[in-house]
């Protein structure tokens, strides 16, 4: 029998990420830790969750200083809560370094606890945040939904994140704390091909 892990350091209303079997990295919101138990709300409902109740699952909490994965058990409680009972010891992954370059592109920021944001424009983009221009006075802490549009007409690239840093007057840094897999590959690729055709312009190509 497995044996419960100590209770994570993962404070209520923090974004993380619950990486299922066969579905990959699925955004959530830690609603509360009872002990060796996380209880989770889904960002985003999805209906091949319910089949995994039992599965060996992980929880993965980005800090910063790198991503904290837990693995346990997942339970299916009735609406959309999850629980995952935790077990054996915390794997500590290490923080990747992002390439980070200046574009600028449409970006929606919508505060989720609080009623700020709108339409703005990106400063410059990494794979684990961006910068935008600041119209609201965003105040530092609050998370929020991000919606990039890479090009016209293609489908946004949609992330939860903080606002952590004041860059200038009217520029804020978001870190990005949950975003899925593919999403995540749409940015860093958006970012490599940004750095390649500032290369290119570079050499006068």
């Amino acid at each position: 029998m497995a044996v419960s892990a100590p209770a994570p350091t993962i404070p209520p209303g923090e974004h993380v990420q619950l990486s299922l079997p066969h579905v990959g990295l699925l955004p959530a919101t830690v609603s509360a830790v009872n002990g060796g138990t996380v209880v989770l709300v889904l960002a985003v409902k999805d209906s091949r969750v319910h089949r995994l109740a039992g599965q060996e699952v992980a929880i993965e909490y980005k800090t910063g200083r790198g991503i904290q994965r837990f693995g346990g058990i997942l339970q299916i409680d009735t609406g959309d809560t999850l629980r995952v009972v935790l077990h054996g010891e915390v794997e500590r992954v290490q923080r990747r370094e992002w390439a980070r370059v200046d574009c600028h592109l449409p970006i929606h920021v919508k505060g989720i606890d609080e009623p700020v944001g709108g339409e703005t424009q990106t400063l410059n983009v990494s794979g684990g945040g961006v910068l935008v221009k600041d119209k609201w006075n965003m105040p530092l802490g609050i998370d929020v939904r991000v919606e990039l549009l890479p090009e016209p007409g293609a489908e946004p690239i949609r992330a939860l994140g903080r606002v952590v840093r004041v860059a200038g007057p009217e520029e804020k840094g978001i870190r990005i704390d949950s975003i899925s897999r593919e999403d995540e590959e749409r940015l860093v690729r958006l970012v490599r091909e940004r750095e390649l055709q500032a290369l290119r312009m570079a050499r006068g190509r």
